[in-house]
C-alpha cells in the first residue's frame, strides 16, 4: 500500500473489512455525511484508480492463498461437506443413545461409528450437591444438514410437471416398507 495517499490506504483497509462495502468505506473515510448515491458513485471512482484496484487485487489473491491452504489443510472439498451433512441429516439417535429398563444408556464413544460420532455436537456431565449425575449428548441440527442437502440436489425447488412421486409417496399404505429396504410391488 506504498503508493497509495494515507486516504487511499484508509479507504482500501474500510473497503476489505465492511465486506467491501463501497459506500460504508468512502463516509468513514472521506465524507459521514454523504448520501448514498454520492458515496457510491465516489467510492465507486476510487476502486476505479488503478492504484487502488492493484491493491485490492493483491489483498484478494493474498487472501485467496490464505483460504487454499486452509481447504487443503482441513481437506474441504464439496465432497466432504455433503458427507459432513449426511452423516449428521441421516443420523439414529440409537447408535449413540438407548433405553433399557426404564433407564438411558450412553454407548461407549470408542466403540461408535465415525459417523456417529461426526454427528455428537456436545457432551457433557453436571454433578449436582447431592451426587447426582446429568451426562447431556446433544447432536448437531439434522433440519438444518437435511436443509442444506436439499437444497444441494434441488429438491428445495418444485417440480410441478413430476408430481407422480410425490402422489405415490402420498398414497402409499406403508411408508415404512422403504426403510426395512423393501421395493414397491412393480419393482
Amino acid at each position: 500500500m506504498a503508493n497509495l495517499t494515507p486516504k487511499q490506504r484508509r479507504f482500501v483497509e474500510e473497503y476489505l473489512s465492511n465486506g467491501e462495502n463501497v459506500v460504508a468505506a468512502y463516509r468513514a473515510v472521506y465524507s459521514k455525511a454523504a448520501n448514498e448515491k454520492t458515496a457510491w458513485t465516489n467510492g465507486a471512482r476510487m476502486l476505479k484508480s488503478t492504484r487502488v484496484a492493484q491493491v485490492i487485487h493483491e489483498a484478494h489473491q493474498r487472501a485467496k492463498k490464505r483460504t487454499d491452504k486452509i481447504m487443503e489443510r482441513y481437506a474441504i472439498t464439496k465432497e466432504n461437506v455433503l458427507r459432513e451433512f449426511a452423516r449428521i441429516g441421516f443420523a439414529d439417535v440409537t447408535d449413540v443413545v438407548s433405553i433399557a429398563g426404564g433407564k438411558v444408556q450412553i454407548s461407549d464413544t470408542a466403540g461408535l461409528s465415525e459417523d456417529a460420532k461426526r454427528s455428537i455436537s456436545e457432551i457433557s456431565e453436571t454433578v449436582s450437591e447431592s451426587g447426582d449425575r446429568t451426562i447431556k449428548v446433544k447432536s448437531h441440527s439434522k433440519i438444518a444438514a437435511l436443509t442444506a442437502l436439499a437444497k444441494h440436489l434441488g429438491l428445495d425447488k418444485p417440480e410441478p410437471d413430476n408430481d407422480d412421486a410425490l402422489n405415490d409417496m402420498a398414497n402409499d399404505q406403508d411408508p415404512e416398507r422403504i426403510d426395512r429396504g423393501e421395493s414397491t410391488e412393480e419393482g
